[in-house]
């Protein structure tokens, strides 16, 4: 009698874990349906390949949870003059009340958190900077950041005579006042192509670098090789529509899920895109595409949008665009162009004089001579270094870790189809 006690009593033990257990199962079931984290060359990878825009997000949350978590901390704590009470009597408002979030953005806002939610629990969710624990409408604020902190950011597209074979190089350096650990936390984004579904189109396959928790990217680049990269901007007036506001990280996420550079001028089309909504600050998107892509739309593989929430009125310009010369080079820093005259710049001469230097000397400029002309417009608050060659499809990726900068790291370079290459791909191939 009492050994089947003791073998009953066992079993309803087991019975009552089973509920934590399926459910902790489930979770990771439904993140390994839709991503993938990998380590590639000593660097995070995250594999997005759902079939839904939330089921991403949850993979994204549930797979960084705890980097999700910390990023979060170290950017509140790190950010210049931001307190408790900027975020939840500023930012936070601003970010749920006059920002346009489309259906497939809120959804994968939702399954982020619902990720994040179930990795690290609702303990795991509490902010000492804010004193409570992480909400979903948090997650909206933290994408804006970049609206409300503009980042620095320098960088040229070369082409033609000044590279190899006429193919295009785009560098760039993202800069952004975070801490040295909030920088460290980037990670590669590779995500896979989404089919038109429920009215939404479909989407490109693109990759990025940005941090875990935000949905929304300054530098990306898609599977036919446009590549955008944002800057921040100065407004020419600073007046204009108060709400509506498109969050310029997804604008150019959308963009590069959207333009096929091949179909027509790429900038032309992204032009369309960044004028369908105002801008809630000012803007430079860089563009560049590959040779080959020049051919067929007759472009040169380079232009500049500058826009911001002015010239929406009815005869206005929303969007101006600047448009790589003969010269093959297309520099840039933190200025317009077009939409104002450009002031003194030390950076945007450096870089028109080390391209000027290159061509004198009939030398081409190579991912070495990319990334020195990179560094020589580096700033303190360098969070990457990214160099594209979109006619390869490939890139090299340098972050920020500790105290040395981007600049100054060596780069890791990346082709385009070991970003995509799943581990379960690998491992059949073996056997």
């Amino acid at each position: 009698m009492r050994k089947r006690f003791c073998c009953g009593f066992w079993m309803l033990a087991a019975a009552s874990l089973l509920p934590l257990a399926v459910w902790a199962q489930t979770a990771q079931d439904r993140a390994a349906a839709a991503g993938e984290l990998a380590r590639l060359k000593r660097q995070k990878v995250l594999r997005l390949f759902g079939p839904e825009a939330k089921e991403r997000g949850f993979a994204h949350g549930y797979l960084l949870g705890d980097e999700i978590v910390a990023c979060i901390a170290e950017a509140f704590s790190s950010l210049p003059l931001f307190t408790a009470e900027k975020f939840e009597q500023r930012l936070r408002p601003w970010a749920l009340r006059q920002f346009h979030w489309d259906a497939e953005a809120r959804a994968e806002l939702e399954g982020l958190y619902e990720g994040l939610l179930a990795r690290v629990g609702s303990e795991g969710l509490r902010s000492e900077f804010l004193g409570r624990q992480l909400q979903p409408e948090d997650l909206y604020a933290i994408n804006v950041i970049a609206d409300y902190f503009g980042p620095g950011c320098s960088g040229f597209t070369a082409a033609g005579a000044l590279t190899e074979g006429g193919r295009t190089v785009h560098g760039r350096n993202l800069d952004f006042p975070l801490g040295n650990r909030a920088a460290a936390r980037q990670i590669v984004f590779a995500v896979d192509p989404l089919p038109a579904r429920d009215g939404r189109p479909a989407r490109r396959a693109w990759v990025g670098v940005g941090w875990p928790g935000l949905a929304t990217f300054y530098s990306a680049m898609n599977a036919e090789g446009l590549v955008c990269c944002l800057h921040d901007a100065e407004n020419v007036i600073r007046s204009g529509p108060r709400d509506g506001y498109a969050p310029r990280g997804l604008l150019l996420r959308r963009i590069v899920e959207t333009i096929d550079p091949a179909a027509g001028d790429p900038a032309e089309a992204a032009r369309a895109m960044a004028a369908e909504r105002p801008s809630a600050c000012g803007n430079l998107f860089h563009l560049s595409w590959p040779r080959a892509a020049t051919k067929t739309t007759g472009t040169r593989p380079a232009a500049v949008l500058e826009f911001d929430a002015a010239g929406r009125q009815e005869g206005g310009t929303p969007v101006d665009v600047r448009r790589m010369d003969e010269t093959d080079f297309l520099p840039l820093t933190n200025h317009y162009c077009v939409r104002k005259s450009p002031p003194e710049c030390d950076r945007f001469r450096r870089l028109l004089a080390g391209a000027a230097a290159i061509r004198e000397s009939g030398r081409t400029i190579d991912l070495q001579t990319a990334r020195r002309l990179l560094a020589s417009v580096e700033l303190p608050v360098a969070a990457h270094t990214l160099v594209f060659f979109p006619d390869e499809r490939r890139l090299c990726v340098s972050i920020s870790v500790g105290s040395v900068l981007s600049t100054r790291r060596p780069g890791v370079e990346f082709a385009w189809q070991e970003l995509f290459e799943r581990k379960e791909a690998g491992a059949q191939r073996q056997e």
